[in-house]
């Protein structure tokens, strides 16, 4: 009775693993069409993925004759190597149409950057102020708020109060007049503003910084300025208060803009973006690269089997880029453009997102 049982195991035991094997090879027969070659291969240009692979370089082997793929019983971490795992997949044609570009990582200066409040001022060091020589009664007047003038262009015609001599005063500079306080008849002291001229080509730009950020600051640093409209303009740090303001608990940090057009006059307010923290990171890959899946940042890698989620820890990043910590090594290929879309296959496919991952 014993040998009979044992008999009618093992013939039960063949049909399971007929039809395992069969199984199997039906299975790597269906991914082949799809299946690209490695990108990591010397001769794949980079940025593409060559054509299908042929079966033989797809299928697993059986050089042993036991009935199981050599690769199935090779380690214990077999099952952690890209190869083995169900990537997302295309056609070439799929492949061209959706601009997929792999790129090798490659390390980078990456900043982490702050927007603060700023406010456009006139430059006072290029305002000049005209008052009169003497106490004197003004006969005419010969320019207006918003004239452009040139240096030696006269201003206003007056009278000495004492000698009734007959002067004119002029622009010190050329500029702009912002500002006009008199009018025929009357009379002027010696230390009354006439009329201000100011250099509107350059202005200062004053941002208020929260103390915190203090530390991370100093003279020289470039900042961006970004008008209401999106318009932008070039400055450095020329100054930074060592004074906390009373009233908005902030302290001001001062550059002058030069050339400036109409969105950065004095009186309007403006945004300053200044890269506050930066580092010479080991890896560096495009914001778009890193996609979260499941809670988790990742990047596509290349793989036999198709595109594989790794999971990644980021650090700094900038408009365009992105420090990549751990998970992904210089050298190392990754999908640089197209990840977006990788995710979508995924997610519409069903795909389970952790059959990739690296952890």
């Amino acid at each position: 009775m014993k040998k009979i049982v044992a008999v009618t195991g093992l013939l039960m035991a063949g049909v399971l693993m007929a039809e395992a094997q069969s199984h199997d090879d039906h299975e790597g027969h269906d991914h082949v069409e799809q299946t690209f070659q490695s990108a990591q291969s010397h001769n794949t240009p980079e940025g593409q993925i060559g054509k299908s692979a042929p079966l033989a370089e797809s299928v697993p082997h059986d050089h042993d004759g036991d009935g199981m793929p050599d690769h199935a019983v090779e380690d214990d971490h077999s099952g952690h190597d890209h190869g083995e795992v169900e990537g997302v997949k295309f056609t070439q044609e799929m492949f061209d149409k959706l601009g997929i570009q792999v790129h090798a990582a490659e390390g980078g200066m990456v900043a982490r950057s702050s927007v603060f409040p700023a406010e456009v001022k006139l430059n006072r060091d290029t305002t000049v102020a005209v008052s009169p020589r003497y106490p004197s009664i003004v006969l005419q007047v010969f320019a207006e708020i918003g004239d452009e003038v040139k240096k030696g262009d006269a201003l206003a015609s007056l009278e000495n109060r004492e000698t009734m001599a007959v002067y004119s005063v002029a622009a010190p500079r050329e500029g702009v007049i912002i500002t006009k306080d008199l009018a025929p008849g009357e009379t002027a002291g010696d230390d009354q503003v006439l009329f201000e001229v100011a250099d509107l080509s350059s202005v200062w730009a004053d941002i208020s910084v929260f103390p915190q950020y203090q530390h991370l600051l100093r003279k020289g640093m470039p900042v961006t300025f970004i008008a209401h409209d999106g318009h932008q303009a070039q400055g450095k740090i020329r100054y930074i208060s060592p004074i906390v303001s009373h009233e908005t608990r902030t302290f001001t940090a001062r550059c002058i803009l030069l050339g400036a057009d109409e969105d950065f006059t004095p009186g309007a307010f403006v945004r300053a973006r200044i890269n506050v923290e930066q580092t010479d990171a080991r890896v560096v890959v495009p914001r778009a690269a890193v996609q979260m899946l499941d809670g988790e940042s990742v990047v596509f890698v290349p793989s036999p089997n198709g595109f594989i989620p790794t999971v990644v820890s980021t650090g700094l990043a900038d408009d365009r880029t992105i420090e990549i910590r751990t998970g992904l090594n210089p050298g190392d290929r990754f999908v640089a453009v197209g990840a977006f879309a990788l995710k979508a296959q995924m997610v519409t496919g069903g795909m389970d997102p952790h059959a990739g991952h690296g952890h």
